[in-house]
């Protein structure tokens, strides 16, 4: 196991940004920050962003501005199996 090679940042990148996107029908992810870091002996992408969500109302398109569908995230992803580990979005 030692010897597996880790994914590279935009393969992390692109790993979460398939998981939230999956989550999330039509949004768009942005990526701030992402850092390989060592958690319990793994080795972890840490990454963090804004995703922007397609407002789903007819009535929120004129009710709501553009800002009121944008969330900040962070997700971290297995640097050496490549599977999202945990997200949240706030």
């Amino acid at each position: 196991m030692g010897d597996k090679r880790l994914l590279t940042v935009a393969e992390a990148q692109r790993i979460a940004e398939k998981f939230l996107l999956a989550k999330y029908l039509q949004s768009k992810a942005k990526f701030s920050v992402s850092q390989l870091i060592t958690k319990d002996a793994c080795q972890i992408y840490e990454m963090q962003g804004k995703i922007a969500m397609k407002s789903w109302g007819v009535l929120d398109r004129f009710l709501l501005d553009k800002a009121s569908n944008t969330y900040d995230f962070k997700i971290e992803v297995d640097a050496q199996h490549g599977r999202v580990i945990n997200y949240e979005l706030t």
